[in-house]
């Protein structure tokens, strides 16, 4: 990846955190955590993932955020200075949950060994 695709990646996800965090008007959404952003080499499209605290609520949020896609995008153009803004699609990043429960069982695992 360029280095350039790389500062976009990450100033459309900080940009989206903010934009979330204190524009939109939407308690339905809770805590929301944009966790990465890919945006392909052309910057026509950003991939967006996200993650939230219960799991239940993953796909609510998903098509919360991807019914805002075109709100959010013109709110992102204003704060954004490149020729180019991509459309954004999000999906849910549930990569946090699967740590979470890997290290549990390695917990469980090394507490049976911790006599040693």
């Amino acid at each position: 990846m360029s280095l350039r695709l790389e500062k976009v990646n990450k100033e459309i996800k900080k940009r989206l955190m903010e934009i979330i965090q204190k524009e939109v008007d939407d308690p339905s959404l809770g805590l929301v955590s944009i966790t990465r952003v890919e945006t392909t080499p052309d910057l026509r499209q950003t991939r967006v993932y996200f993650s939230v605290l219960k799991d239940k609520d993953f796909s609510r949020i998903e098509k919360i955020l991807n019914s805002m896609r075109g709100f959010l995008r013109k709110l992102l153009g204003k704060k954004l200075r490149i020729k180019v803004l991509p459309s954004i699609k999000f999906f849910p990043d549930k990569s946090i949950k699967y740590s979470v429960e890997i290290y549990k069982k390695i917990e469980e695992v090394m507490g049976d060994k911790k006599d040693y």
